[in-house]
This record gives C-alpha cells, sequence and structure tokens, in this order.
C-alpha cells in the first residue's frame, strides 16, 4: 500500500476505506498500468498487478489522478479502466508492507466496520426518506431526484418512482385507501394513542405512570372555504419536546357533534387508563418490555374548544367561565365579567350539573365524563397562550390604538397618533437587541391585526415596559407591571415563593382593569386571569400547560396537505411515512455532551492564562451564546451568591483551570428598572450601565441564565431581561 508519510490515525483510517471501496469496483481481468516519473517505474505496475488481485496491497485512489500529454485530470469510476491509462503517483508517498497494512486494519478495525456500515445501500434508502420527509419534499421532486441517481450505477436498482421507493422501503401501502370514518359533516382518521406512547416514549423512561398532555383545536386550510381539520394531538408529559397526532378530523365545517369528535380517542384512553400498556423500555442497559400506567394529565385547549368539548357555554355565554360561577352582565353592547368573588366549580357540580346555565341546552352530557379519575374543572386547564397573549395583550394594545375596538367614548386610554408612531419605532429599534431564541423580530403597530402569540409573549415579558415607559400614562403603566411581573412569576421556576403575590397582582390587573379601561371590556379572557394561580399550583410553570406546541405542530401539520383533493389522505400518508423513520426518543443521548464548543477561530482576545483553543459559539443545555452576535452574547453568572450581567466576547481555554472558559466584560452598573409592584431586581431585571473595560476569566458552570438588554431611550441606560423561557 502507499502510504503518506506522517500520516494521522484517522488519515490512514480513511484511507484503508477508501482502499477497500476501490479493490470492490476493480474486476479480475482489469490491467492497470502506473507510470510514475521517478525511479519506482518497475516496482508500482508489479505491486499492481500481482498485488492487487491477490487483495494483499490496498490502494487509496483518492490521491491518484490521470495523466494525459500535458495535462491532468480526476479519475472518474464512471468512465472504466483503459490498459492505457498512466497514473501519476505523489512522490510523498512510500510502499507500506501488507503486515502494516494487517496492523493498521487490526487497530482501527471497529473505525472501520463503523464507518462501512454506515454506506450500506439500506442506510442510503432510509437517509433518503428521512430527508424527503422531514422536509416535506413533493412526490414528483422525489421522482426527478430518483431519476438522476438512477443514471448512475450505483443507485440502478433504485425504484422510479417515490410512491414504489416509500412502498417498499417504509411499508407504507398505497395500493389500498385510508380507511376514514364518517363524522358528519366530514371524515375521520384515528391514528390510536397506544401506537404512539409506544413510538414516542423515551426508551430510558423510568416513572411508574405515562402522563399525557392532550391538545385539540381547529386549523382552517383555506382563506377561501370552510376546509379545515379538528385534530386530536398530545405528548407525553415527561418528553415534551415530540407532539404526535392521535386523531383527526376534516370538513367543510368543525365536527357537528363533540362527543362523536371524541368517542374514539375516550374509550382507547380509557382502556390505557384501566389496563396500563407493555411498552419497550432500557433497563441496565437491557431492553424489556414492561408494564406502564397512564393517565392524563391535562386538556389544553382555547375556549371554543373547551366549550365544544365538553359542551358548554362558550366564552360569549354569561355563564361560560369553566372555573367558577360567575354570572356576566351585558354593558355596552359587551357580555362582561366584572365580579372577582365567585364559588369556584369542582368535578361533582359539573357532573351534576348545578349551574344549568353553564351547560349546553341540548341536554347531552359530555363523553369526557367516561375517562376514569377524569376531573374536567382542574384537568381543563387556562391556556396563557390564548387567554393571555392572544387575548389580553392583544386587547390592550388594540385598546391603545384604537383599533376595531372600543371605538368612540367606550375606548379612555386610546393614545395619539404620534404616541403610537413613537411606540412603533421604538419596537422597530429593538430589532438587533433580540436573541436567537426569539423566532419573531418586534413589528410596527401597523402589523398588529398580523402579529402572532409569540410576538404579543415578547411585547408581554420583555420588550413591553421598554416600550411605553413614558409615553402612557403612570397608572396604566402600573397596571401593566401588575400582568408583566405576575406573568414572569408563573412562567418562571424560580420563583415559586412569589406565587401567592403573583396571584394578587392578578386581582389587582383585573380590578382596575375595569377602572382604567371601563367593565365592558374585563372579557371571558380577562376575567379568567384570576384563575391562573390555581393551575400554576396543579402544574407549575404556565409553559407546562400551554397550546404553544401544539400550535407549533400545527404549521407541519398544514404542509403535509400538497393540493386541495383528500386532504385528509394526504396527512395519513404522509404521517405514517414520518414515522416509519423517527428515531427512538432516548434521554441519555442527551447528557452525553452537556456543553458544546463551535466554530473555531484564532482571532482573540486573549489574556493571561488563557489560551486556543477557542470558539465562537457555546451551548449550555437551552442556552446558546455566541460572541459574533451582540444580542446573543450577554449571560446571567451567579458566583458566591453573586449576580453578575457578562458580556461574552470569547470562549477559550483557561490553562489554570485546565477547561475552557468565557472571557468577557462585566456591567459595573446595574439598578433597580422599577420598584412598584416589585423591585424589578427579586426578577432579576436591572437598568444597567457602564461595562467593565477590564477583561475576566468566568466559568461555565456557573451561567445561570441568557440575558436581553435593550436599549431604553428615553432613560439613557440599557434594561436587561434574563430569558425565563425559551421558544420551542
Amino acid at each position: 500500500m502507499f502510504r503518506k508519510k506522517g500520516l494521522s490515525k484517522s488519515a490512514k483510517r480513511r484511507r484503508l476505506l477508501d482502499a477497500n471501496n476501490f479493490i470492490e469496483y476493480l474486476s479480475d481481468d482489469i490491467h492497470l498500468d502506473i507510470s510514475p516519473n521517478n525511479n519506482i517505474d518497475n516496482i508500482i505496475p508489479s505491486l499492481v498487478s500481482s498485488e492487487l488481485n491477490n487483495h494483499k496491497y490496498e490502494v487509496n485512489t483518492v490521491s491518484f489522478e490521470t495523466t494525459t500529454t500535458g495535462s491532468s485530470a480526476a479519475y472518474s469510476f464512471d468512465q472504466g479502466f483503459n490498459n492505457d491509462v498512466s497514473v501519476g503517483l505523489d512522490l510523498d508517498y512510500e510502499i507500506m508492507s501488507h503486515s502494516e497494512v494487517e496492523s493498521t486494519e487490526e487497530s482501527d478495525d471497529n473505525s472501520i466496520h463503523e464507518m462501512n456500515n454506515q454506506r450500506t445501500p439500506e442506510r442510503i434508502t432510509n437517509e433518503l426518506i428521512e430527508w424527503a420527509t422531514n422536509h416535506n419534499i413533493p412526490n414528483n421532486a422525489f421522482d426527478n431526484l430518483l431519476k438522476v441517481l438512477k443514471s448512475h450505477k450505483c443507485f440502478e436498482d433504485f425504484p422510479s418512482t417515490s410512491r414504489t421507493f416509500y412502498k417498499i422501503h417504509s411499508g407504507v401501502s398505497y395500493d389500498k385507501p385510508v380507511q376514514v370514518k364518517p363524522i358528519a359533516p366530514g371524515i375521520y382518521y384515528h391514528f390510536g394513542v397506544a401506537s404512539s406512547i409506544k413510538k414516542y416514549i423515551d426508551k430510558h423512561f423510568s416513572d411508574e405512570t405515562i402522563k399525557l398532555v392532550i391538545g385539540v383545536d381547529g386549523l382552517p386550510l383555506t382563506k377561501s372555504s370552510g376546509s379545515c381539520f379538528w385534530p386530536i394531538l398530545g405528548y407525553i408529559r415527561q418528553n415534551i419536546e415530540t407532539v404526535f397526532l392521535i386523531g383527526i378530523y376534516w370538513g367543510y365545517n368543525k365536527p357537528a357533534d363533540g362527543n362523536l369528535f371524541i368517542k374514539d380517542f375516550v374509550d382507547e384512553i380509557s382502556s390505557l387508563i384501566i389496563n396500563g400498556i407493555y411498552v419497550d423500555i432500557i433497563i441496565d442497559n437491557i431492553l424489556k418490555t414492561v408494564h406502564k400506567k397512564v393517565a392524563i394529565d391535562s386538556f389544553c385547549c382555547d375556549a371554543p374548544a373547551k366549550a365544544f368539548l365538553l359542551k358548554t357555554k362558550s366564552h360569549t355565554g354569561f355563564f361560560s367561565c369553566t372555573k367558577c360561577t360567575v354570572q356576566g352582565k351585558y354593558v355596552l353592547r359587551r357580555v362582561c365579567f366584572p365580579e372577582l368573588k365567585c364559588s369556584k366549580r369542582t368535578h361533582v357540580d359539573f357532573v351534576n350539573q348545578v349551574q344549568r346555565q353553564y351547560h349546553s341546552t341540548d341536554g347531552n352530557i359530555t363523553e369526557i365524563l367516561n375517562i376514569p379519575g377524569i376531573d374536567v374543572v382542574q384537568q381543563f386547564s387556562l391556556d396563557y397562550m390564548h387567554a393571555v397573549c392572544l387575548g389580553t395583550m392583544k386587547k390592550m394594545l388594540m385598546l391603545w390604538k384604537g383599533d376595531n375596538i372600543g371605538r368612540g367614548d367606550a375606548n379612555k386610554q386610546k393614545l395619539s397618533p404620534g404616541l403610537i408612531k413613537k411606540m412603533s419605532e421604538r419596537l422597530l429599534s429593538l430589532k438587533n437587541d433580540i436573541p436567537l431564541d426569539f423566532v419573531r423580530k418586534p413589528r410596527s403597530l401597523d402589523e398588529l391585526p398580523r402579529w402572532k402569540a409569540t410576538e404579543f409573549r415578547l411585547f408581554l415579558l420583555y420588550v413591553g415596559p421598554v416600550i411605553i415607559h413614558s409615553i402612557v400614562s403612570k397608572q396604566i403603566f402600573q397596571n401593566f407591571l401588575c400582568l408583566n411581573v405576575a406573568m414572569t412569576i408563573f412562567l418562571s421556576p424560580n420563583y415559586n415563593h412569589l406565587a401567592t403575590y403573583a396571584k394578587s397582582l392578578m386581582f389587582d390587573f383585573v380590578k382596575n382593569f375595569g377602572l382604567l379601561y371601563g367593565d365592558h371590556f374585563i372579557s371571558h379572557n380577562i376575567h379568567g386571569l384570576i384563575h391562573l394561580y390555581d393551575d400554576y399550583q396543579n402544574y407549575g410553570m404556565l409553559d407546562n400547560i400551554s397550546c404553544f406546541k401544539f400550535e407549533n405542530y400545527m404549521s407541519h401539520l398544514k404542509k403535509m396537505v400538497r393540493k386541495s383533493d383528500k386532504p385528509l389522505q394526504q396527512v395519513v400518508r404522509r404521517y405514517e411515512e414520518r414515522c416509519k423513520y423517527i428515531p427512538p426518543t432516548d434521554s441519555s443521548t442527551n447528557l452525553k455532551e452537556t456543553v458544546q464548543f463551535k466554530q473555531l477561530h484564532n482571532k482573540g482576545p486573549l489574556i493571561t492564562h488563557t489560551s486556543s483553543p477557542q470558539y465562537k459559539i457555546v451551548v449550555l443545555d437551552k442556552i446558546k451564546i455566541n460572541v459574533d452576535s451582540n444580542a446573543d452574547s450577554f449571560v446571567g453568572v451567579k458566583l458566591n451568591g453573586i449576580l453578575s450581567i457578562v458580556r461574552v466576547v470569547n470562549v477559550c481555554y483557561s490553562q489554570e483551570l485546565k477547561k475552557n472558559v468565557l472571557l468577557g466584560k462585566k456591567i459595573e452598573r446595574m439598578d433597580n428598572f422599577f420598584t412598584k409592584p416589585i423591585k424589578s431586581e427579586r426578577l432579576g431585571i436591572f437598568k444597567v450601565n457602564n461595562f467593565s473595560k477590564q477583561l475576566s476569566v468566568w466559568n461555565i458552570d456557573d451561567v445561570i441564565t441568557k440575558y436581553m438588554i435593550l436599549k431604553a431611550h428615553d432613560l439613557n441606560c440599557m434594561i436587561a431581561y434574563p430569558i425565563i423561557h425559551f421558544n420551542n
């Protein structure tokens, strides 16, 4: 074999692998004539002719070049070998004996086998299908790709069409039609709960009970017709990253009967709750089939979907609150709920229909009650995405702007066009301050009707106080801060000791909201804020029971539909294709490397006792720090109980600590941004000024959070907000 002088072990492995693959292309009757320009003219031809046939020597073909008169070109396997081919060899190669080859092969045997396994035809087909399904590649585009691949001899046995390709390699049958169930006025398909649990359960799942979170909502498919999906979605509480389909309805209107729509799910989940389920779990490095209990943790729905499933009055009804028995009032053509103190509902009261006005007039009882152990009051939680972001926060912005709500004398807090323009300018000025943890950057209030829930959340939790400061009245600002602080507490894992205070803030917010804007604006959503504390007590952070995960999945669901004909059947096919190639969930793989370093560089800066390797990016669990992005370079570091906010300028190696560290500048001055309704420093929120001129080393293990630094032009400073959530 020809060995490069001074080759590393990894280079040797690559050359051995290339040599193995090269020999497979050579047939016994091929004569290879090698004519270098040096004194090994007689050695090389005999070596190639004798040793290749005996497989005693292996040739690394990557460095071979065909030599022609006056020029050379890289060799292509597709051209084949001719007897007159001359191969020029780099003289920086030496001949390696067969014993050396065997020695190297033996030492690197495991690595070579591992690499060879990755090149199997089965692996290639699996990766192709995984690529096509993950990127939602249309069948006609996949057909064209297969046509190109089939022109190469390595892939000449591939099918000509994607449908055949899927059928052979994923087991999805296209011959039989999808068996759908008629549910007026559309059709329904049930994927199943048990099959989804078995597919998505963590292979190292250790809890005794599998807790499910269920989401139901409508999804319009087009703006030009009533075509819509109503999916039943779910995820395992202990594995919140993966949402799966349980069932899906399609029609030109929502299902006429919620009981018929939910019945297949209720029947299956009831059986699982009673009998449990057998799943494959890794215990002591051995895959075992074990029995697990199943329970429903919560239902996450907006108000209309909740009323549809429970057969109760919707959010416009006088008795529509799902948590208490409050009776609404009709004021200025609006149903409102100004009363704050009412008796709470219980599951027993629901079953006995103690407040008859709360239940639908058709007299039917919801199928949900057939689920063993269900508590429809507690387990149908309030969703803060709809109630707070799309409900309360959107309403406040519309009231300030005066758009489509509270026109004329009914709106006491409408701002002038000049102030609205100033708010928009401030929003746009913060675009470059928003870290990559937020998918959407701030937009002008002119785009308010098109804002998404994540944009309202960004305004509520972070940029809102900076934007409206000195624009709205002090009373409006303090009222907004009550909502801001309460939601910060309810969405953070660190402020459980402040939960009771957050409850009182919510009551103050709703009460003063009526005084500032008018009781007629205390809608179903705003009234529901006083009940968020109960859900926080039952489920912890409100992100545990939000619809954000389900809403994110809805967009993927919509992309599965490629044409208007038979949308439900299309989703079933696409979902089956994807499920075949979804890797098993294994939490142990996430623990192998808790800190990742990316993008090596040598640009510095460095200080005494620091050196390369240097990196631009470091990822700590959900925190991603990027020294090249100002918005993504601020972190909170806690050392000896003292919090410091640091601007990271480099990630490098500490010769003293013998590990990678952060190199950064500390913010020297940190003051309260606000003192009412609570000192902002208690929530990690500061008005900041002045960076230290001195670079310091910071231990990565001391990083507790990532910070967002926002410019506050009217205060001539910056406002630092800890990021309490990370977008999914």
